[in-house]
């Protein structure tokens, strides 16, 4: 007797995406991997101490006129038909203005922050850099709370390669983001001082 074959799994679209969370009504934060719809976890408050000093930091030093837009979450970055991403930061610049829409990012952004501040957040940069990199994306910066690390990925076309990874007692620079200039002790101590915060008062 021969066995059933399985039913191949069906990948969802960015217009199933749309449907199953429509940007007018608040809630949850998803993002789509290949076609399979992600939930992302609540942000603690150290990652949205670390958020808001990266955005004001990037914000300051590359939107000059001319240069670029700095946008924060959340904002679809929509890199593909089954590719839907929610980076905390990204950056586009005045070259590719063009891919900025009203509800999201049409094509790859030239930067995109990840603030990786709990192991799902770590998973799903695994899956999404192959993407970012096949579809354009020129540099990724993955913050990481607990080591206190950026580590700084170049796109190649395929799999973005990380080409340095930063300290706390390291100046970040970008390639893509001319003038931009990052004491990363600053951001580093924020996020140390709120994780303490949150751990004293849970005792």
């Amino acid at each position: 007797m021969t066995q059933p074959e399985a039913k191949p799994r069906v990948k969802l679209t960015y217009e199933d995406y749309v449907a199953m969370t429509p940007p007018a009504i608040p809630g949850p934060r998803y993002q789509l991997i290949e076609g399979k719809l992600f939930r992302l976890p609540t942000p603690h408050l150290p990652h949205q101490t670390v958020f808001g000093q990266w955005m004001i930091q990037m914000a300051l030093q590359t939107e000059s006129p001319g240069s670029g837009e700095v946008i924060i979450a959340p904002f679809d970055v929509i890199l593909n038909e089954f590719n839907v991403f929610q980076p905390d930061l990204l950056y586009v610049s005045e070259a590719r203005r063009h891919v900025l829409a009203q509800l999201g990012v049409n094509g790859a952004p030239d930067v995109v922050v990840e603030i990786l501040s709990d192991p799902t957040r770590r998973r799903y940069l695994e899956m999404k850099l192959p993407i970012y990199g096949k579809e354009g994306v020129r540099e990724v910066l993955a913050m990481d709370l607990d080591a206190e690390t950026v580590t700084v990925y170049h796109g190649d076309g395929a799999n973005p390669m990380p080409v340095r990874t930063l300290t706390a007692e390291d100046i970040l620079t970008s390639d893509a983001m001319p003038g931009l200039s990052v004491d990363l002790r600053q951001i580093f101590e924020r996020g140390r001082r709120e994780i303490m915060e949150v751990f004293n008062s849970a005792r």
